[in-house]
């Protein structure tokens, strides 16, 4: 793990702070957890469990699980995903708890008909919100990734096994509308045109929406 984020870190933070809009300090740690996981999280942590190292093939598919996490601190998805989740929830139970109020009119259970129609409807519009985009998000941290790669000198093609390895322990062919991931092979058609771009464009960032 170490030496892998030695590789990709310098050119990690020089293409973070020229994004100039997400969070650039990272916390990094570890887990014994040896499932195949990694994650993002607030104020700037990054955690790659231990099952990653054990299940890649070589330190360039490490690598690409370390600049993935880092894509999705650069891009502010982090910050973006919690606005849209309390978004969610709060449209959620304007709705539901109108909805409710208007199925219970002159009902003595008036007020706790509304009241738990609110609370789903906060439960629901949360759970909504926080999937708002959260593909496209993925889909932005893989591209994201592979330009530091690329800046890193890392073998797009070797990192692309740790793709491969997801998308076959997945098992899912088709993306579905509430899934929060790519699937498989959705997630590498979009890796490879992310890849022939950027070497096309010798690791330059494209423009943002």
């Amino acid at each position: 793990m170490r030496s892998a984020l030695a590789r990709i870190r310098p050119p990690a933070d020089r293409m973070c702070r020229e994004m100039n809009v997400g969070v650039c300090d990272w916390r990094f740690t570890g887990s014994a957890n040896r499932s195949m996981n990694a994650g993002a999280g607030a104020n700037g942590l990054i955690f790659v469990n231990r099952g990653v190292v054990e299940y890649a093939s070589n330190e360039d598919e490490v690598c690409l699980v370390f600049a993935h996490e880092i894509g999705h601190q650069a891009a502010n998805h982090i910050a973006t995903s919690q606005r849209n989740q309390m978004t969610g929830a709060l449209i959620g139970a304007i709705l539901l708890g109108a909805a409710g109020a208007a199925a219970s009119y002159r009902s003595p259970y008036a007020s706790q008909v509304t009241r738990s129609a609110m609370d789903t409807g906060a439960n629901l519009g949360g759970a909504v919100g926080r999937i708002s985009f959260s593909k496209e998000q993925e889909r932005e941290a893989d591209y994201l990734a592979a330009v530091i790669l690329y800046r890193s000198n890392v073998d797009l093609d070797k990192a692309r096994g740790m793709l491969v390895t997801l998308a076959r322990s997945s098992g899912r062919r088709d993306t579905g509308m509430l899934d929060t991931h790519p699937a498989g092979p959705d997630r590498l058609a979009s890796w490879d045109r992310a890849v022939a771009e950027i070497r096309a464009s010798q690791g330059a960032l494209p423009a943002r929406a």
